[in-house]
């Protein structure tokens, strides 16, 4: 199963599933590069998530980035709410 890099599986992703995404999943690692390339060039924008985790070679931020959840994710507004991400800090990180 494809997982992208925010923890959003491809094969969930109701745009991948009617055939609508224009780069076939987010994929995370060395194919990242390669995916956020397309996605300025057919989408005009970068998604913030992928773009950050390439840079810092995290394959899954909540279970391999240090600063998860962080601001990108709360400034971003998408795949989580702020709740979840209040959440998910306080199980990652304790307290």
């Amino acid at each position: 199963m494809a997982v992208a890099a925010c923890g959003i599986a491809c094969e969930v992703c109701g745009a991948l599933a009617k055939g609508k995404c224009p780069i076939g999943g987010c994929s995370k690692g060395s194919e990242a590069s390669e995916k956020l390339e397309r996605q300025k060039a057919v989408l005009g924008f970068n998604c913030p998530i992928l773009e950050c985790a390439s840079k810092r070679g995290v394959d899954y931020c909540s279970r391999d980035c240090k600063d998860f959840p962080c601001k990108i994710y709360y400034e971003a507004g998408f795949p989580y709410s702020g709740k979840f991400l209040d959440i998910m800090g306080k199980m990652v990180r304790g307290g």
